[in-house]
């Protein structure tokens, strides 16, 4: 088997990982930047020794993901509120890191860098903490957090490493052995866009509001509770706050519609219950109105799959910060479908990103970005959000 040819044909099952191009002996694999926006290895024939240590550690060959026994399944709410509303839904993963941070450890998360570019960086800090909060849907890039990440835990450190499962996945390829002082906690992720369209879209936004976008909040609640529907909130350099309906949004739609994601997300082995690699699994949980009214917070509630004993260890370390209740997979992945299957793609999909370097944001946006909206949809956004809730509740 040519070990060369084999990780050229990976194609679009790559993620984007960087394990090939950080493990690589000779420096010979370079992940770089397609027509989309999306980063895929190039080998450097030259300085191939045709080892085969990339494929011996790329996570799309790895066959040994499945693991049935859950240590247990939560719905989780936190007792503090304010934590909640500044957090996608319940704030587990800011409570778990802070724990980490007051241990010394180290958290390496997702937070915007410059231009609203989204990577991954390594911090000890509980007031920087802030950066990670909130869900980025956009493609992150974990840069040379691995070999960051090895280096803290050689030294003793604890680590706590949040991302997609694929990039858990690849983190522990990488690492190759297992570590006791290491963390994980995978998302129950739709897809990931790329940081190209994402650029496009706040040029875009910038044109049409005709000021400069300082922060971009995909989640934001202040409009709009937890469970009645997304909403994303802008701040401009001028102090003004905007709101924008994700269903009236062209970014937003085309995402939630799963038309913007990687090639790898539509054919995620990760989308499955029985499948995330890390010590625990984070989600909004979706449907918990309908399953346990009580239960139901406008806040925000989390949906924890514990898959090891370590993670089931820190979250009973920090039971008295939740409200919680056990519940049963069925329940779990009812209306979580990311965790019963990939994202679909459709036909959109096929030329959504064409034109993306020529076309003007503004050309670009209203042409392959289009919004379509049914009268249904339109009442629906129109109803104050405590029916929406109501509605919710008891439909079936």
């Amino acid at each position: 088997m040519n070990n060369l040819k084999n990780i050229e044909c990976i194609g679009n099952k790559c993620t984007a990982c960087r394990t090939c191009e950080l493990i690589c002996p000779k420096k010979a694999i370079k992940l770089m930047e397609n027509k989309e926006g999306f980063f895929y290895p190039v080998i450097d024939k030259k300085k191939c020794i045709n080892c085969g240590l990339c494929l011996s550690k790329c996570h799309i060959y790895d066959k040994k993901i499945k693991n049935e026994k859950k240590y247990a399944i939560y719905a989780i709410k936190s007792k503090n509120i304010e934590i909640s509303k500044k957090s996608t839904s319940a704030g587990v993963s800011y409570l778990i890191a802070k724990k980490i941070i007051e241990k010394k450890g180290f958290i390496y998360g997702v937070v915007y860098g410059e231009n609203f570019s989204v990577n991954h960086i390594r911090i000890d800090k509980v007031n920087e903490l802030e950066r990670m909060r909130g869900s980025k849907y956009v493609i992150s890039d974990v840069k040379d957090t691995f070999n960051m990440v090895k280096e803290d835990l050689e030294s003793s450190n604890l680590v706590l490493y949040t991302g997609t499962p694929c990039q858990i996945s690849g983190l522990k390829k990488f690492l190759g052995k297992t570590y006791e002082n290491l963390i994980t906690i995978d998302i129950v992720c739709h897809g990931v866009p790329s940081q190209k369209l994402f650029f496009k879209y706040i040029q875009f936004l910038e044109e049409k509001l005709n000021t400069q976008i300082i922060k971009y909040d995909f989640r934001n609640k202040e409009k709009i509770p937890w469970g009645g529907g997304y909403s994303a909130k802008i701040e401009t350099n001028t102090g003004k706050k905007i709101y924008l309906r994700a269903d009236f949004d062209p970014y937003y739609t085309n995402f939630l519609q799963g038309n913007l994601c990687r090639e790898s997300c539509y054919q995620c082995k990760y989308a499955d219950i029985n499948s995330r690699p890390a010590d625990l699994t984070l989600a909004d949980f979706w449907g918990i109105e309908k399953y346990r009214p009580k239960f139901y917070d406008k806040n925000g509630v989390s949906l924890v799959i514990v898959n090891s004993s370590k993670g089931y260890k820190i979250i009973n370390q920090l039971k008295y910060l939740f409200d919680y209740e056990e519940v049963s997979n069925e329940e779990a992945v009812k209306y979580n479908k990311n965790l019963i299957e990939p994202t679909y793609r459709n036909e959109v999909r096929d030329n959504i990103y064409e034109g993306i370097d020529e076309l003007k944001p503004k050309e670009y946006i209203t042409k392959k970005l289009k919004v379509k909206i049914n009268v249904k949809t339109i009442i629906k956004n129109l109803l104050p959000s405590n029916l929406k809730i109501l509605y919710k509740k008891r439909s079936k």
